[in-house]
C-alpha cells in the first residue's frame, strides 16, 4: 500500500474486515450444522406428500433413496462451506484494487439465493423418483440465527467493508496517479 494512505481509513478497513469474517464464520458454522438436517426434513415432507408414489417403493428402495438424498445434501453443504471459506480468505487480500472488483460477486454469494441452491441436487433426485421438489423459502427454514446473520449482521458488516474497500481503492488510485515528489539531495561535504 502506498505510504500516503490515511491510517484511519486503513483502520476502518481492518475493523470492517474483522466483522465480515466473524459473521461469515457464523454463517459457515450454521451451514455445517443446520443445512443438511433442514434439507432432509424438507425431503421427508416431499416424500410423505406423495403417498401413492411412496407405496410403490420397497423398504430397500426407500432406504437407498434416503441415503442418496443425505449424501447429496451433505456434499452440497460441504461444497458451499468450502466456497465460503475460500471467499472469506480472499477478503484478507492485500490487493485492494482487485478486491474492489470482486465485491459485488462476494455480496451475491453470501445471500439466501445461493444457500437455497444447495437443495438443487436433492431436488433432482426427488424428481427422478417422481416426488415434488423441496422449497426452502428463507433462511429461517434452516435456523433463526441464519436469518439474523444474513439479513442483518452480515449485510451491515459487508456494506461497511465494501465502503471501506472502495474508499481505500480510490485513495490508492489517486495516490498512484500523483507525480512523485522530488527528492532533495543532500549536499556532499567537501573535503578530504
Amino acid at each position: 500500500m502506498p505510504d500516503g494512505i490515511d491510517p484511519a481509513l486503513t483502520k476502518a478497513l481492518v475493523e470492517a474486515e474483522g466483522d465480515v469474517a466473524r459473521h461469515g464464520v457464523v454463517i459457515i458454522r450454521t451451514i455445517e450444522t443446520e443445512l443438511v438436517p433442514s434439507i432432509m426434513a424438507a425431503a421427508r415432507i416431499s416424500i410423505e406428500s406423495s403417498p401413492r408414489r411412496l407405496s410403490k417403493l420397497s423398504d430397500e428402495e426407500l432406504d437407498d433413496l434416503v441415503q442418496s438424498l443425505r449424501k447429496s445434501a451433505t456434499r452440497s453443504a460441504k461444497d458451499l462451506r468450502k466456497l465460503y471459506t475460500r471467499v472469506l480468505s480472499k477478503l484478507g487480500n492485500e490487493d485492494i484494487i482487485e478486491l474492489e472488483k470482486d465485491l459485488e460477486g462476494i455480496g451475491e454469494l453470501f445471500g439466501w439465493k445461493r444457500i437455497s441452491e444447495s437443495a438443487n441436487p436433492v431436488n433432482e433426485l426427488l424428481e427422478e423418483q417422481g416426488f415434488p421438489r423441496i422449497d426452502l423459502s428463507g433462511p429461517e427454514d434452516i435456523a433463526d440465527n441464519l436469518a439474523v446473520e444474513l439479513n442483518e449482521k452480515w449485510r451491515g458488516a459487508f456494506t461497511r467493508f465494501s465502503d471501506a474497500v472502495t474508499r481505500l481503492a480510490q485513495e490508492i488510485r489517486s495516490e498512484e496517479s500523483r507525480p512523485p515528489s522530488p527528492v532533495k539531495k543532500k549536499r556532499e561535504k567537501r573535503g578530504g
